[in-house]
């Protein structure tokens, strides 16, 4: 059996010579992990020379040489020819690597020869090579590129079939085309993900396939299209990978894509167990009803499909609903906020024979890491001008060099690198379209919602979810909201206030959440206290705030406008409380310092229980405290969470 590996083939006409352009190249691989960072590079294809240092390469990039054509023996006549080399680099222990930067030239018929970047690394799980392959497709603006995981199921011989289309076919794929076979037999096969540059355009409608669910994004002069969330699908779900691109491919032109018809699941290596992507039939299940996501991953998290759809749900004011199956055990605190943000539903599926659904309470969630900061903050002012985002941004960077963020994006998964506050404006609030035709609503405008995260101490991620006007022009409010690394050293109360002093809320929270309050049952076993810890646990988003109202008090909380009338500012300061008027309402904080939660839980505890009986009863929706104990065990799904279902499924429409 063959070592699964990762290939990367770029074609572009970039001049490539340029070492501008072999710098960056040799920066980001670099940059993206020092696991990637060459052992060897050279313009001789021996590669011996060490490499030192990026800037040392510059000589071997596109070395230049005069040869002698009459002694290569090609019929090409006689005399000397100016020629620049081509590079190779290596690496020779983990991550194992070979790439080759062969260069864009002129022939000697003034033709354009584009150039190919391309190469094969081991498949090496702790590289992120979405970025990687992203930045390069962001540099080189190609004419076509793929990255793809190669296992067995794909390489073996006669994989796709015996005709001699098929064998041609595959070995083109394999070798991820030059431009030569690009433009004499066209595009052998779509990749894990595949970028179509300009002379594709008219191949691609980016609307169409987003709203059939698939993860479209336009750089530069093209889109890249990939088909499932984690490029190990392709080892750990062939049968879900196959089944996307079979989807794909139906949605392109006739004859796009050379090679139709996929490996067959009976002829999987013997270590192999095929997963059959079975979809429920969402006309089937009763409830629920409306717009339906969800897919086969053990652990579910908020990609560009998910947040297509959300923001979709959010334009539209469509019912959302997330179908989980026994197969689904994690659901990412991300996504899980933006279905309830949009007042969505969350439904277990039982085992297929019963077709039965099941409301899902409490979130399925690994054992979560304590302790953490929780930022919440609901606004109704415009969030999309960037002259709110760069307040926010300098407020991070200004209150600690430490929460300065790592990347920043308004893709959902958040892999541009943060390159000072300016460069991020056009991630901001990033204009887009979606196209909702299946739910007869025609083509929605959309401001993406921006990410920004950090995974060197101090760790964290934030979101922010823009102030928008549906289709109905009812505004909704925006949410910035987040989780952090408890780091003591960080004043989180300044950075706080300042984000409260710039959003006016209508209502925001700032709170360490430790094990004391996070655990299953911490506030009580009836459905009205789960739904509640749930909501103070996410930091509620405005529907919730309306619907059901507030679920807690936390170490500070600012009450708006909104809440004028419920808070006695003076009341509670000859009570001992620390109330401060703000914008347009009340800063109210409970003890000192945050960390109390955490160092002295019983006297924040206390603090909280004298505030609520301060307040009209009913305003704050839980009323007792959890009790101190020992932290609780990882949440135990039981047999009806098990993996009974293997299905794979993503149903982003409108049902009528």
């Amino acid at each position: 059996m063959s070592k699964p590996y990762i290939r990367i083939s770029i074609v572009t006409d970039t001049d490539t010579t340029k070492w501008k352009f072999g710098r960056k190249v040799l920066e980001i691989f670099c940059e993206t992990d020092p696991r990637m960072v060459p052992s060897h590079l050279d313009s001789d294809a021996k590669v011996k020379k060490p490499f030192h240092d990026i800037a040392a390469s510059e000589k071997y990039w596109a070395e230049e040489d005069v040869i002698d054509v009459s002694k290569l023996g090609l019929g090409l006549g006689s005399g000397r020819t100016f020629v620049k080399w081509n590079c190779e680099w290596k690496r020779t222990k983990a991550v194992k690597y070979d790439y080759v930067m062969s260069h864009t030239l002129v022939n000697r018929f003034g033709e354009l020869v584009p150039g190919l970047l391309y190469g094969n690394a081991d498949a090496n799980r702790k590289i992120d090579w979405s970025c990687l392959f992203h930045r390069l497709v962001e540099l080189a603006n190609p004419q076509f590129a793929i990255l793809h995981l190669f296992t067995d199921i794909e390489t073996r011989r006669r994989a796709f079939g015996e005709e001699q289309h098929a064998i041609v076919a595959k070995d083109d794929f394999l070798m991820g085309p030059p431009a030569a076979i690009l433009e004499d037999r066209g595009i052998p096969n779509l990749a894990w993900a595949t970028f179509f540059g300009r002379e594709y355009t008219k191949e691609i409608d980016a609307e169409k396939l987003r709203a059939n669910g698939f993860a479209v994004e336009a750089i530069g002069d093209g889109h890249l299209v990939t088909l499932t969330e984690n490029i190990f699908d392709v080892a750990d779900n062939f049968p879900l990978f196959s089944a996307r691109r079979s989807e794909l491919k139906k949605l392109l032109r006739p004859g796009f894509i050379r090679l139709t018809n996929e490996p067959q699941a009976t002829e999987l290596p013997e270590n192999s167990t095929p997963r059959h992507a079975t979809p429920p039939d969402p006309d089937n299940t009763g409830q629920p009803a409306g717009m339906i996501g969800g897919n086969s991953g053990i652990s579910l998290s908020l990609d560009s499909t998910f947040k297509a759809q959300l923001q979709l749900a959010a334009a539209t004011k469509a019912p959302y609903s997330l179908l989980i199956t026994p197969l689904n055990q994690v659901i990412s605190k991300e996504l899980w906020d933006r279905v309830h943000e949009v007042q969505g539903t969350v439904y277990q599926i039982n085992p297929p024979e019963t077709i039965e659904t099941i409301r899902i309470l409490k979130r399925p969630k690994s054992a979560m890491r304590v302790p953490y900061i929780k930022i919440s903050i609901v606004t109704d002012i415009d969030t999309t001008k960037w002259e709110f985002g760069r307040k926010v941004l300098e407020a991070f960077y200004e209150t600690d060099s430490r929460l300065a963020p790592g990347r920043l994006d308004s893709d959902a998964k958040i892999w541009k690198l943060f390159r000072g506050v300016a460069a991020c404006e056009k991630y901001w609030a990033k204009e887009g379209i979606i196209n909702a035709n299946k739910s007869g609503r025609g083509r929605v405008s959309v401001k993406w919602d921006c990410g920004w995260t950090r995974s060197e101490a101090v760790e964290y991620r934030y979101d922010m979810i823009h102030t928008m006007v549906n289709q109905f022009g009812e505004l909704r409010p925006g949410w910035l909201k987040g989780d952090a690394d408890a780091d003591r050293k960080i004043d989180w109360r300044r950075l706080f206030h300042r984000l409260v002093e710039l959003a006016n809320p209508q209502f925001a929270i700032l709170h360490l959440f430790t094990d004391v309050e996070t655990r299953d049952d911490a506030f009580g076993a009836d459905e009205h206290a789960i739904i509640a810890t749930d909501d103070f646990l996410m930091g509620p988003p405005a529907a919730i705030l309306k619907d059901r109202g507030i679920p807690n008090l936390a170490w500070a909380t600012f009450f708006g406008r909104e809440y004028t009338q419920e808070i006695d500012a003076e009341k509670l300061r000859a009570n001992g409380f620390a109330v401060e008027a703000m914008g347009d309402g009340h800063l109210v904080t409970l003890t000192e310092n945050i960390f109390d939660v955490a160092d002295n839980f019983p006297l924040f505890s206390a603090r909280r229980s004298e505030l609520k009986k301060l307040l009209r009863p009913g305003f704050i929706r839980l009323t007792n405290e959890p009790l101190i104990q020992a932290t609780s065990p990882p949440v135990d799904f039981g047999p009806r969470y098990a993996p009974l279902l293997n299905g794979s499924w993503v149903i982003p429409t409108i049902r009528s």
